[in-house]
């Protein structure tokens, strides 16, 4: 019989309900790259076991686990993180604090917003009871003010809309900028930047490795035929040059390359 692990149990589920690990990273607010490896059990990864096993439970409610696979993946996740019993009961303990310092936090901002709104309102009273209109002319002054300020909100509004749409549209554009590396056999392969090395490790045939493409990340591999390489589901075309032992690519020359 097969051994269940936590990747497998969550790999299914989420092709179950449909769902794309690009999605799940979006509205869980996660990195894709710490996704992927929960999915294929690679822990070490991660910044520390409190994180990852945080993070797995989070992933086992979004896309509806039930509740006897749900209890089988913290246990799981309990012995391979080594998370105890007492701090998992501490952070909860922790959160249930800050949750009640929240609310006592609210009420006191909300009897002070209401005194506030009712001193407003009456000194306003107050006010009006002393102010008289002038003469006809002020009427009309102050209709035509306030028929050009009716304009400038609408002027406002049209381009406070266009700004929030154009924003969505980049967040759709950036949301699926999916780089996926997937081994076909035995490989090493290393994803870095000028500043970091985001992974450097030797890969198992069936092994892939996701992760967000920002514009200045480059792959080396020491032997390009046994991966495949896709830039938002679309696999890559690349060939190595023979004699070459490690093969450098900067991902943003192949992803932009102009077409013929």
């Amino acid at each position: 019989m097969k051994e269940e692990t936590i990747g497998g149990i969550l790999v299914s589920w989420r092709k179950k309900q449909g769902m794309f690990i690009t999605d799940c990273a979006n509205e869980l607010n996660a990195p894709i790259e710490y996704l992927d490896a929960i999915e294929n059990n690679f822990f070490s990864e991660m910044p520390n076991n409190h994180y990852a096993y945080n993070l797995i439970i989070k992933y086992a409610e979004f896309i509806k686990i039930p509740d006897k696979e749900s209890k089988k993946i913290r246990n799981i996740a309990k012995q391979i993180l080594k998370i105890t019993e007492q701090k998992a009961a501490s952070r909860s303990f922790l959160g249930t604090g800050k949750s009640i310092l929240g609310n006592i936090i609210f009420i006191i901002m909300l009897l002070v917003s209401v005194t506030i709104i009712y001193d407003e309102d009456f000194y306003g009273r107050v006010l009006l009871k002393n102010i008289e209109i002038a003469d006809h002319e002020t009427i009309n002054i102050d209709m035509l003010n306030n028929s050009v300020t009716d304009t400038n909100h609408e002027s406002i509004d049209l381009e406070i809309n266009k700004n929030f749409h154009e924003k969505n549209t980049q967040m759709e554009a950036k949301k699926f900028n999916t780089i996926e590396v997937h081994a076909k056999e035995n490989v090493w392969v290393e994803v870095a930047d000028e500043e970091n090395i985001y992974i450097s490790r030797n890969f198992k045939k069936g092994e892939r490795y996701l992760f967000n493409f920002r514009g200045n990340e480059i792959l080396l591999t020491d032997n390009l035929s046994n991966i495949i390489i896709k830039y938002n589901e679309t696999q890559l075309v690349l060939t190595q040059k023979p004699g070459e032992d490690v093969v450098e690519i900067d991902l943003s020359s192949i992803i932009f390359r102009p077409k013929n």
